[in-house]
C-alpha cells in the first residue's frame, strides 16, 4: 500500500533517521508529494491496457464474433541512490567545532541525494546514467502523442506574457495538460511559476489550497503549482528555458502534469525494509575514520497510460 515520506517520518523512531527525512522533505517538493509503496523485489511488473476488445451486437439466436483486449506488459526496476560519509575519527573528537563534522557531511550529503532525486523525476535517462532512474521528459516520450501537447505555432515558442489573448491561449494548454493526464500536480522551472502567478492574477485566477501538513500551495484548476527546483549546483534548472520549440532555437519551456493518486497514477517504490536513513558502520577496521552509508532502493512506476503530460513550445516572457 502507498503511503508517503511524510507519513514515514511520523512512525521513524530514530532521532537520526526522522531527522535525514525531514531533510529530504525540506529539500524536495517530489518527495513531499509523491506517494511511496514498498515492494519486495529489485523489479516490478504491471500489465498496460493497450488494444481494447471489440463490443457489437446481434440479433435473436445470434452470435458474437470473439475479441480479445490486448495487453502491454511493463517492468520497472529499482536504482540505488545514497553514497557515503567518511569523517577522520580524529575530527570527531575536536570539542571545539560548532557541529559535529560527522553530522554537516551527512547533512549535506542527505540535501544531494534530494537534488539528485528532484534532477532524475524530470531528465533522468538510462542513455545519459543506467544506474538511475528514466524521469519524465523520457516516460513522456514513450507514451500516446495525445500527452505532449505543443503551444508553438511554426517553432515558434508561444510568448506568455505578450498579451492578454496569449496568456488565455497558455492558460487553455494548461487545462488540456490537466484534463488528458487528470493531473493533481503541475511541475515547473523557477520563471515559469512565477510568471504562471502574473498570469493568474492579472486574470483574477489566482487560488491556493492547504494540504493535510498545513502546507499551502498556489493551484490553477484544483491543480498544484510546483517549482522543481535547481539541480545540486543549485544555480541549474533543472527543466530548463532553453529548449528548442521547432526553430532550432533554445527559447522554450515546459510543464509536467502528473497524477499521483490511483490505482493507475505515478508512484515512487522502493525496497521494502530499505529507506533514505543511513546506516552506521562506527569506525572502519581499514582507515582511522567513521563512516554512514546510505543505501536507498528506489524507482518511478506508473501503471496507466495517461498519468503522466507535458505542456512544451511556450516561453514565460513578453517577446
Amino acid at each position: 500500500m502507498a503511503s508517503t515520506l511524510n507519513e514515514l517520518a511520523k512512525v521513524t523512531v530514530t532521532p537520526l533517521g526522522k531527522a535525514v527525512i525531514e531533510d529530504l522533505l525540506r529539500q524536495s517538493k517530489v518527495l513531499q508529494l509523491a506517494p511511496i509503496e514498498s515492494i519486495n523485489g529489485l523489479r516490478v511488473n504491471h500489465a498496460r491496457w493497450q488494444t481494447l476488445p471489440s463490443i457489437a451486437t446481434r440479433a435473436v439466436n445470434g452470435t458474437y464474433t470473439e475479441s480479445t483486449g490486448q495487453l502491454d506488459q511493463v517492468q520497472e526496476t529499482l536504482h540505488i541512490y545514497g553514497g557515503e560519509v567518511k569523517v577522520d575519527r580524529v575530527l570527531e573528537g575536536d570539542k571545539t567545532a560548532i557541529e559535529s563534522p560527522m553530522t554537516t557531511q551527512t547533512k549535506m550529503k542527505v540535501a544531494a541525494l534530494a537534488y539528485k532525486v528532484n534532477q532524475d523525476f524530470i531528465k533522468g535517462d538510462h542513455a545519459v546514467d543506467p544506474n538511475g532512474f528514466e524521469g519524465l521528459t523520457k516516460r513522456v516520450s514513450n507514451l500516446p502523442t495525445r500527452m505532449t501537447i505543443d503551444l508553438a505555432s511554426s517553432g515558434d515558442s508561444l510568448k506568455v506574457l505578450a498579451s492578454a489573448t496569449t496568456e488565455n491561449s497558455f492558460l487553455d494548454g494548461v487545462h488540456e495538460l490537466i484534463h488528458k493526464s487528470m493531473a493533481n500536480v503541475l511541475f515547473m522551472n523557477e520563471g515559469t511559476y512565477l510568471g504562471f502567478g502574473k498570469v493568474l492574477r492579472r486574470l483574477a485566477l489566482s487560488a491556493t489550497t492547504k494540504d493535510a501538513y498545513d502546507r499551502i500551495w498556489d493551484v490553477f484548476a484544483g491543480t498544484k503549482l510546483v517549482d522543481i527546483g535547481l539541480q545540486s549546483d543549485q544555480s541549474t534548472e533543472i527543466i530548463t528555458a532553453t529548449e528548442d520549440p521547432g526553430d532550432a532555437g533554445n527559447d522554450a519551456t515546459s510543464i509536467y502534469g502528473v497524477r499521483f493518486d490511483g490505482e493507475d497514477g505515478l508512484r515512487i517504490i522502493q525496497l521494502a525494509g530499505f529507506g533514505p536513513e543511513p546506516v552506521d558502520f562506527g569506525e572502519l577496521q581499514t582507515q582511522p575514520q567513521k563512516m554512514k552509508r546510505i543505501d536507498w532502493p528506489i524507482g518511478l512506476q506508473v501503471v496507466g497510460k495517461f498519468a503522466v503530460g507535458r505542456l512544451k513550445g511556450f516561453k514565460m516572457a513578453a517577446a
